[in-house]
C-alpha cells in the first residue's frame, strides 16, 4: 500500500524554517529559501537522485549523514518529514497541467519600494544542479537552455561576463530577473520531461 503525502501547508513551512534556523548546529545549514531552490533543481532535473545523495548537503556539515545532526529524536524526525513533504509537494505541483508555482523567496524594501529577492533561492537551485552537473550539460549547451538558466545563474552564481552582470546590478534588475524564474523553471521541467519520454 502506498502513502500519499499531502501538500505541505504554510504553517508547516514556517515550522520547517524555524527548525532549519534554530535547531541545526551549523551556520551553513540551508535556509528555507535556499532549500526551496535546491529541491526545485532536484525535482525538475535530468536525473533521479536518491535521498542519500542530496539530503546531507542541507545540514551544512562535512559528513554525509542523511539524518540531521540534532540529538532530539522528535525534532530530527520532524525536520526530515517536513523536508520530504515539501519535496513531494514540489514534484506534484510541477506535474500538474499547468504547473503550480509556489516559490519561497523574500521581498526586500529599498528606498521605499518593494522588490523580489530570489538570490537565496537561485543559489539553492545552483547547488542542486551541482549534484549532477554533467547531466545538465545538454541543456546548458543550447541557446534556449542558456536563456532559461540565465536569470537563475545571474542571481545564484558568479562567473558571468561584465555585460551580463549589469542585468543584476540593482534591486530593480534583480527583481526583474526573479520574475523570469517561474517561466524558466517550467520550461526546464518540460525540456527534461520530454527528453525522458522520447528516449
Amino acid at each position: 500500500m502506498t502513502t500519499t503525502l499531502k501538500f505541505i501547508t504554510d504553517i508547516e513551512l514556517d515550522e520547517l524554517n524555524k527548525l532549519l534556523l534554530n535547531v541545526l548546529p551549523s551556520y551553513e545549514a540551508m535556509t528555507l529559501e535556499i532549500l526551496d531552490g535546491y529541491l526545485h533543481a532536484i525535482a525538475i532535473g535530468p536525473k533521479y537522485l536518491m535521498i542519500k545523495q542530496w539530503m546531507p548537503d542541507i545540514w551544512g556539515e562535512e559528513d554525509n549523514d542523511v539524518l540531521p545532526p540534532v540529538e532530539n529524536l522528535k525534532q530530527r524526525q520532524c525536520i526530515v518529514l517536513l523536508i520530504m513533504r515539501h519535496f513531494k509537494s514540489i514534484v506534484e505541483r510541477m506535474a500538474q497541467q499547468p504547473p503550480k508555482i509556489n516559490f519561497m523567496w523574500s521581498i526586500h524594501k529599498f528606498k521605499g519600494r518593494k522588490y523580489d529577492n530570489a538570490e537565496g533561492w537561485a543559489y539553492g537551485f545552483v547547488q542542486g544542479m551541482k549534484l549532477c552537473r554533467k547531466d545538465w550539460e545538454p541543456l546548458l549547451k543550447t541557446p534556449q537552455g542558456q536563456a532559461w538558466y540565465r536569470p537563475i545563474g545571474l542571481l545564484g552564481q558568479s562567473g558571468f561576463s561584465p555585460e551580463l552582470k549589469q542585468l543584476a546590478e540593482t534591486p530593480y534588475k534583480r527583481s526583474k530577473l526573479a520574475h523570469q524564474i517561474p517561466e524558466s523553471v517550467i520550461a526546464i521541467n518540460e525540456y527534461w520531461h520530454k527528453s525522458v519520454t522520447t528516449s
